[in-house]
């Protein structure tokens, strides 16, 4: 046996037999089977922030459960969720994984809304061919927007991608007005002999692609790439003097961000029947930063739930508050004849409190809570343990 071995053996016969502390007989430790699934749940659980992702996990799926048969009302209000949550997740890819600031959700959206009305136009029928067309079009814009990055920062970089909201705003408009006035229509979201364009079809296969993406991205933010995001978010003088190929994983960031959004855009596009211009302008950009603030940053978990909450809030306001304030006597049309205005403004409202005082979004609230609940139970171990002895 090698000398290189030798620890190796030590430490397995260290790790799986050890005698125990009342003479018995030698103890499992280092993780055996003798724990078993609930030990390791446990030691899971322990971690910090897994009781709230775990959560949230259960809220999500709960409420993913509860809108799949609680009516076509509902079930519309979800699909917008699951297509708003999609595009969250990719703007959260870029400004909480990469740390990198832009304001050009809707323009990739845009994109992809657009590809799809082309690419059906030219006669390509197959969905999947045209979600990976738009996908493949966002990568290849996203990796254009990403050149401005290399040498821009902070304002700057915010400001360069501003541009490409307005620069796409305005190629769309010219676009449509010339060639579709009306919108480019596409058709029912059909997969074979699959009707899936309308009810709990649809929403299904919404919450797949959702799902798709989400594990996805996890997967990616487990390997490499997802380790040099995170040094580019912390410093990117800090992560080039590590080794981290700054330019490629930076311009990678804005690609797959620009992808996943750009899908976004293309269901969007297949859910409302048509592309038009004027559902991607400056006001949704706004609207997706704020579901990525306003759920958690620096999660995909609260870029989720931060989406759910953007995309029900108007519906709550519309619907509910309304009829509350009328039943009080207080007149509501101000709000039912600008509803447009008015939710714009309440989202960028929403977006200055929450970076004002809680940064971290829904998700940070709940992880105090759960830090609260720790100490407190912390608190009462101890005090249990002084009084039995």
């Amino acid at each position: 046996m090698s000398s290189a071995q030798v620890p190796e053996a030590t430490t397995a016969t260290t790790a799986e037999s050890v005698p125990s502390s009342d003479g018995s007989g030698p103890s499992r430790r280092g993780g055996g089977s003798g724990d078993g699934l609930p030990g390791r749940l446990r030691e899971a659980l322990a971690r910090p922030g897994a009781p709230t992702r775990l959560v949230l996990t259960l809220m999500l799926v709960a409420a993913a459960l509860w809108a799949a048969d609680a009516g076509p009302y509902i079930n519309l209000i979800a699909q917008s969720c699951a297509i708003f949550a999609i595009a969250s997740i990719g703007q959260s890819i870029l400004v909480g994984g990469a740390g990198q600031i832009a304001l050009s959700g809707g323009a990739f959206m845009a994109i992809g809304a657009f590809t799809a009305g082309i690419l059906v136009g030219w006669g390509v029928e197959s969905f999947p061919v045209v979600l990976l067309g738009c996908a493949f079009v966002g990568w290849l814009v996203g990796i254009v927007s990403g050149l401005p990055g290399l040498r821009f920062k902070g304002l700057y970089l915010l400001l360069s991608s501003l541009a490409l909201q307005f620069i796409v705003t305005s190629l769309t408009r010219q676009y449509q007005a010339e060639y579709h006035p009306a919108g480019l229509v596409l058709p029912p979201l059909q997969i074979g002999s699959w009707d899936l364009s309308y009810g709990t079809n649809l929403y299904w296969t919404l919450i797949v692609i959702l799902l798709v993406i989400y594990a996805a991205t996890a997967l990616v933010e487990r390997t490499g790439v997802g380790l040099a995001w995170r040094a580019l978010k912390e410093s990117e003088v800090a992560a080039a003097m590590s080794g981290v190929d700054v330019v490629r994983w930076k311009l990678y960031a804005f690609a797959a961000s620009g992808a996943v959004t750009a899908i976004a855009g293309c269901l969007f596009a297949y859910w409302v029947g048509r592309a038009d211009y004027e559902s991607y302008t400056l006001t949704l950009t706004i609207t997706l930063v704020t579901m990525i603030f306003i759920g958690g940053v620096g999660s995909r978990l609260g870029a989720i739930l931060g989406a759910v909450v953007i995309s029900v809030l108007p519906y709550v306001l519309q619907n509910q508050v309304s009829v509350w304030m009328q039943n009080a006597g207080i007149s509501f049309d101000w709000y039912l004849s600008n509803v447009n205005t008015v939710n714009a403004g309440l989202f960028s409202l929403l977006f200055l409190l929450v970076i004002l005082f809680e940064p971290d979004g829904l998700e940070g609230i709940l992880r105090k809570i759960e830090s609260g609940i720790r100490s407190l139970l912390r608190r009462s171990s101890s005090t249990s343990k002084e009084a039995a002895r």
